[in-house]
């Protein structure tokens, strides 16, 4: 058993570093592939800790928020988490995200997270009804997960989800099923912690409804056809975006009352080009912490940039119950900015 689990922590190891190694030969393309895939929604970071830590938090993540970035997190939880995250997203659009994470015992530890991104209802018009046509038309794109992450060792956990996607652009849908694999390494030589995860590796998504049924006259040149023959149209299928995070991170003063935490992540979407989050966490006495980031180094006309915020711990009296109260504010250049808003509770 023991020789087995050494030679996982090689592989894994050496699959890490060729990514690393791969990864670090260009962070520029002549070609950045935006807007190639469908549902871009599942690269948008969730929870207002990492967003303001600039998303460098593969290997910082510990909390329920883990079943996004990497669902390996989950492994080390003590207690029962619930988060509940709001942001008004940039062009009027809303993204929330649910998670629920509960450890149950040597088994391991269990989740379920709702993420979604909706806009509000709006109202359908044409050239010939400017005004509106008495419609009203929304939108939205939404994933549901399942999670299971278990500690192999004191030192290493794994987890996956399984998750269901689903688009619906007013009569139209796709949905498809995809698949998260993470790992964490924790207290490398009692200092540094890796973290590693691929996300989104799934099917295509192909658009389909009522909208694709039309009349169609197979000759029009010919007089006396049937001109309105039953016919679909059959549109493209997109590939989803499947991400490559691995990183690093440290805590200074670990011991002390004000610790820092140091992080660094390096970022590789399908659907854009290499980048690199970097981002701090100072904590001070338990109960408040300070944090600030730098998300999308490398990352060619980008408009993301500097991200901060902070967050307050609280606890329940006479409960066990605690509170994690969490802000962050990000800068999106000629986009503004996307603030977020996060409730943690543990119990």
């Amino acid at each position: 058993m023991i020789r087995l689990k050494g030679f996982m922590l090689l592989l894994a190891v050496s699959s890490l570093t060729v990514q690393a190694q791969y990864a670090s030969r260009s962070f520029n393309s002549d070609v950045s592939k935006v807007g190639t895939t469908a549902v871009p929604f599942l690269t948008i970071g969730v929870g207002a800790r990492a967003n303001a830590m600039g998303g460098a938090y593969v290997s910082v993540a510990n909390d329920v928020t883990a079943l996004f970035w990497n669902p390996a997190g989950i492994a080390s939880l003590q207690s029962v988490q619930l988060t509940l995250i709001h942001s008004n997203w940039i062009a009027d659009l809303n993204h929330d995200f649910v998670g629920f994470a509960a450890p149950i015992g040597i088994i391991g530890c269990i989740g379920f997270s709702l993420n979604a991104l909706t806009m509000d209802e709006t109202i359908v018009r044409t050239p010939e009804q400017p005004n509106g046509t008495g419609e009203r038309v929304q939108s939205y794109d939404m994933a549901i997960g399942l999670s299971y992450a278990r500690m192999m060792t004191d030192r290493i956990s794994i987890g996956g989800t399984a998750k269901y996607i689903r688009s619906q652009l007013w009569h139209m849908s796709a949905q498809t099923m995809a698949f998260d694999l993470g790992i964490v390494f924790s207290n490398i030589f009692n200092f540094v912690q890796l973290g590693a995860a691929i996300t989104n590796m799934g099917g295509k998504m192909r658009y389909s409804g009522r909208d694709n049924f039309v009349y169609h006259d197979i000759s029009p040149s010919e007089a006396g056809n049937n001109d309105k023959i039953d016919a679909e149209l059959k549109t493209d299928s997109y590939n989803i975006p499947i991400s490559f995070r691995v990183g690093l991170s440290t805590v200074i003063l670990k011991g002390g009352k004000m610790p820092l935490r140091l992080a660094m992540d390096l970022f590789e979407p399908s659907d854009n080009v290499k980048s690199l989050n970097v981002g701090g966490e100072w904590t001070l006495f338990n109960r408040i912490c300070l944090r600030a980031g730098y998300a999308g180094i490398f990352e060619e006309d980008t408009e993301r940039g500097l991200t901060f915020g902070g967050g307050l711990q609280l606890e329940m009296p006479r409960s066990v119950v605690q509170l994690y109260l969490d802000y962050s504010y990000e800068d999106f250049g000629l986009l503004n900015n996307s603030q977020k808003f996060s409730l943690l509770i543990a119990f």
